[in-house]
């Protein structure tokens, strides 16, 4: 047990042998004490309670009650969509106390009577719903071996009800081994008191994505990270970054990512956890949406015009621009309905320049070029040595030149945290097709913006050139996670 777990305390935790368990409530004593004199200080404790219901909301507490066991007696191996319409089992699980709980729900192995013989896991099938998730049939071992087999934990607030839906039966691949066998199991729920260690709220997706761990730390000073993720130095996962106005995220990095979200009837990715608890996600494909802005009908996308001029410096402004324009029709027609969960986030159209030019523009450039944004954020110890060149990316708009709302892009400096980099790099984010960012780049002789390669790597084009569009949309702090473990074929669901 590590440090963590030791300052938990532990209300209460009581098993129900035979079918279900019970975590009953529990509320200390007042505890009254006097300070110097009349002030007094009061310290009360919260209440653990947590309940399991049957369908019709009764308690679930008889070990009589032979309704609820879970057998399989006289069955034949079945495909997954006949297993999928047998009996299901269906439970709830309440917080009925005056704090949040985590909670793991286990399946455990019943003991058989004289004579039966278990029948072994590796035959077996189940499909567990949580609050109308979707049925992924998945292997029995997959969870575990008895005593230890974890069908869902999680973090549940008071006054929150989640709703099972639990089936199970034999695998269509089984042999003759299974033959004349038995399984036979029970539910087993543990509870203990939740105790808020890390930086977002308790039971919120925020939290969980936190709880699951980080695997690395970098910095604006220490990412030096032009090439990319690199598989032979870095782990895949969640990374904590702090871009040099001392701005705090959690973003996902490297290739083979577990940050897959189900939402709107779409796949997104993950892009990162703001510091205020709210989710940034960009949508796994390329847009298909049809539109007058539309250039290129391509296999599967659409290809648009950041913006359809370049000749001025204003044209690489992502506020106006004509592939503003294309975002904001997609989102009135495709996600407004789902507007409730969606945050009015603050997107960066970065087009600072400092009043010292770079090292960039000064050795390379002429005195009426702009360079903008991430351009101003790089450091050369020598121009034409490339391996020197490093990024350090930024979260902060230093100017006004945000964009308030539901839907815009990824921008440079997001790409760069997530993996990307100069030259062709493999990261999550990348696609066989190029696909734009709302970052503008530079300025001379024409406009021009950052765009996301086939290849992986970030470069400048001209705006009226046309690419890709992939949607970044902001959950609110308040998301949370119904079920799913964020890999491709199990997503996140948002609750």
């Amino acid at each position: 047990m590590d440090k963590k777990d030791k300052r938990k305390k532990i209300l209460r935790i009581s098993e129900l042998i035979g079918l279900f368990l019970l975590v009953f409530g529990l509320s200390y004593a007042l505890f009254t004490v006097t300070l110097n004199g009349t002030k007094k200080v009061k310290v009360k404790t919260g209440k653990l309670e947590l309940q399991l219901l049957d369908e019709n909301n009764n308690d679930i507490t008889d070990s009589n009650n032979a309704g609820y066991s879970i057998n399989l007696d006289d069955q034949v191996p079945v495909d997954d969509e006949t297993g999928l319409g047998t009996q299901a089992f269906e439970f709830k699980l309440k917080n009925n106390g005056t704090i949040s709980a985590r909670y793991t729900i286990y399946l455990d192995d019943v003991e058989l009577e004289e004579g039966e013989d278990r029948i072994a896991d590796e035959y077996i099938r189940y499909s567990l719903t949580k609050n109308g998730s979707e049925d992924n049939p998945q292997d029995l071992t997959s969870i575990g071996a008895n005593p230890n087999r974890k069908l869902d934990e999680g973090v549940i607030k008071k006054d929150v009800i989640n709703t099972y839906t639990l089936r199970i039966w034999i695998d269509e691949e089984a042999t003759n081994e299974a033959m004349d066998k038995v399984f036979s199991a029970t539910l087993r729920v543990y509870g203990v008191q939740y105790v808020q260690t890390g930086p977002f709220e308790d039971g919120t997706m925020a939290a969980a994505l936190y709880e699951k761990g980080t695997v690395g730390e970098y910095n604006a000073i220490t990412a030096k990270v032009p090439n990319g993720f690199n598989s032979e130095t870095e782990d895949d996962g969640l990374y904590k970054y702090t871009d040099s106005e001392r701005t705090v995220t959690y973003a996902y990095r490297g290739i083979d990512v577990d940050n897959y979200v189900t939402f709107a009837e779409q796949t997104w990715r993950i892009l990162r956890i703001q510091s205020d608890g709210s989710i940034k996600l960009i949508k796994e494909d390329l847009l298909n949406f049809e539109s007058d802005k539309v250039v290129h009908s391509n296999s599967g996308y659409k290809s648009v015009r950041y913006n359809n001029l370049y000749s001025n410096y204003d044209y690489n402004k992502y506020k106006n621009s004509n592939i503003e324009a294309y975002v904001n029709e997609w989102y009135t027609s495709e996600m407004s309905t789902y507007a409730s969960k969606l945050a009015d986030n603050d997107y960066c159209s970065d087009r600072y320049e400092p009043a010292e030019p770079s090292p960039l523009k000064t050795a390379l450039l002429s005195d009426w070029a702009h360079v903008y944004g991430i351009y101003n954020r790089t450091t050369f110890t020598n121009v034409e040595d490339f391996s020197t060149f490093s990024f350090a990316p930024s979260l902060t708009c230093v100017t006004s030149d945000k964009v308030n709302a539901k839907a815009a892009l990824i921008t440079a400096d997001e790409y760069i945290i997530s993996g990307g980099g100069i030259g062709e790099v493999n990261n999550y984010l990348r696609k066989s097709n190029s696909y734009w960012t709302m970052s503008p780049a530079s300025f001379f002789g024409g406009a021009r913006s950052f765009g996301v390669y086939g290849d992986g790597s970030i470069d400048e084009s001209d705006v009226n050139f046309a690419r890709g569009v992939r949607p970044v949309i902001t959950l609110k702090a308040s998301a949370t996670i119904s079920s799913g473990e964020g890999t491709s074929q199990s997503p996140y669901v948002i609750g």
